[in-house]
């Protein structure tokens, strides 16, 4: 009597990202986290708000609403397209990132000064939904992940308004921008070298077919 032999073996689950993955996309949503607060000043108002002759509510519409609804639309795209392609989705998000900060940074007058805030404020979006599409994809150390995420991106909110106040009465708001955007050309050269990395990881081997027997 013959026993039959399987034909292959069973497939290899696929494997989640090293959790070094998610030091890119969260570098970069950490820098966005810290753009949308660091336009306001906890003892008054920001140099920022003084020199562009803004209102409460102006700074309020063209800074934060503004800020947090062009997040919103890019988060659903980093979360889906992240998942599978996060250092191109990250590296597509620091752009308009910087394109944005810089805006700011030189801005003349309160107009361009909106179109900094969504400008950047969609990058900050897509970093942020690419950060919580790798972390939902950790094999291990998921739940350590994202603790630290959601520790480290409340504290950047929290002290925003302090160092950008520090900052702005020592020089110039502007400088709060230059330096940020200094920050966000180091998120593209994180995460690059990240992805140069990951691309030099080999996959695990399957194991080959057993080889059909008469």
């Amino acid at each position: 009597m013959t026993v039959p032999t399987p034909s292959q073996r069973e497939p290899l689950p696929a494997a989640g990202p090293p959790w070094w993955l998610v030091v890119g996309p969260g570098f970069a949503a950490l820098i966005g986290l810290f753009l949308l607060t660091v336009i306001y000043r906890f003892d008054g108002s920001s140099a920022l708000q003084v020199e562009l002759d803004m209102s409460s509510r102006s700074l309020l519409l063209s800074g934060l609403v503004a800020y947090l609804g062009a997040a919103a639309i890019a988060f659903p795209a980093g979360l889906l397209l992240g998942a599978r392609f996060p250092t191109s989705v990250t590296v597509a998000a620091l752009f308009p990132m910087l394109l944005g900060v810089v805006l700011v940074a030189f801005v003349p007058h309160s107009g361009l000064f909106l179109v900094g805030r969504v400008v950047t404020g969609l990058g900050a979006g897509a970093a942020i939904g690419v950060t919580a599409a790798v972390i939902r994809r950790l094999r291990s150390g998921r739940g350590a992940a994202t603790g630290a995420a959601a520790g480290v991106g409340v504290l950047a909110l929290a002290i925003a308004p302090f160092l950008g106040g520090l900052l702005s009465d020592a020089l110039s708001f502007r400088l709060v921008y230059v330096v940020a955007a200094l920050f966000v050309v180091l998120a593209l050269v994180v995460t690059g070298v990240v992805g140069l990395v990951a691309l030099t990881k080999k996959p695990p081997v399957r194991p080959m077919p057993y080889p059909p027997q008469a």
